[in-house]
């Protein structure tokens, strides 16, 4: 391999790396968070800890949690985490260009997925900087446009990649992925709704499994590049 080869492999080598450090890392700190969350939840605010049926992961964000009592330590943790994962998701989305290295495919394709990437990214640290409790409504614009651009960036990276001699594993891995958020879209505008305390544990750990799954798919995407 020439030196000129290997530099392609090495940028995609740190990106994939760092994010998947921030998967990792986002798993880790929410998880920290969620035990020294300062407690209550919408329907109890009595309750002594953090929920995984009862309390969204926008919780762990709030300046003062439900129960009325400061919630800095877990606050803290929580925007770390997204922030991480905003900052790694925007350098890692412009490493389209390294997937199509040989064949120098679907570079539109390419192109959205670097701007759609970045935008997502950006979206997460808007998430890390609007406390739910403080700015409600930004809140909400930042969680649905990280979402909703992380959809369309995968999408795009999948077509990217496919194009350009992706495995197969990478390429279910990222059809998953892709599956999975279109259920949780589904959830949101056409399962239960908030009102009801069912439906709100619904919502809640629909959220969750996307959340996560979001990071299983980071860690094993990047990991796969690494090889």
């Amino acid at each position: 391999m020439t030196r000129g080869e290997a530099t392609p492999s090495r940028i995609v080598g740190w990106r994939a790396g760092f994010l998947r450090y921030a998967a990792v890392q986002f798993v880790v700190l929410v998880s920290i968070a969620m035990a020294v969350y300062a407690g209550g939840h919408y329907y109890d605010t009595a309750a002594p800890d953090y929920g995984i049926t009862r309390n969204f992961l926008s919780d762990l964000g709030m300046t003062h949690a439900w129960s009325g009592r400061p919630n800095t330590v877990s606050a803290v943790l929580f925007s770390i985490a997204l922030a991480t994962v905003g900052v790694a998701l925007i350098v890692f989305s412009w490493s389209w260009r390294r997937f199509a290295f040989a064949r120098q495919r679907a570079r539109f394709a390419g192109t959205s997925s670097a701007v759609l990437g970045t935008a997502s990214g950006l979206a997460f640290l808007g998430i890390a900087c609007t406390p739910f409790d403080v700015a409600l409504t930004w809140h909400n614009v930042f969680v649905l446009a990280a979402f909703s651009m992380l959809l369309g960036y995968v999408v795009a990276l999948a077509v990217v990649m496919g194009r350009n001699g992706a495995t197969r594993v990478q390429t279910a891995v990222n059809l998953g992925y892709v599956v999975l958020v279109l259920g949780y879209v589904a959830l949101i505008f056409f399962g239960p709704r908030l009102h009801t305390e069912a439906g709100f544990r619904v919502q809640v750990v629909g959220q969750k499994i996307v959340a996560f799954g979001s990071m299983l798919h980071a860690i094993v995407l990047t990991s796969t590049l690494r090889r």
